[in-house]
């Protein structure tokens, strides 16, 4: 399982290289949980708006499947 922060790193990387999609981080600190799962529904909902993004291997949505896993496992 990830931690939250590396997931919060890694999609504030990953979105340096796509500047249509805009997400606010937390000046300091990470987000809670249910932040992070705000997040994964707006990220999905890009996902689903952008077929060039649905593709297995795209690191968009590999994040997003981090992040679901995660969640997933916090739930238990």
């Amino acid at each position: 399982m990830k931690d939250p922060i590396k997931l919060q790193n890694k999609l504030q990387s990953l979105l340096k290289k796509i500047p249509q999609l805009k997400i606010m981080f937390p000046e300091k600190g990470k987000w809670s949980v249910q932040e992070l799962t705000a997040v994964a529904w707006v990220v999905q909902d890009f996902v689903n708006q952008n077929p060039e993004v649905i593709e297995d291997g795209n690191p968009l949505r590999d994040w997003l499947d981090e992040t679901k896993f995660f969640l997933e496992c916090y739930k238990r």
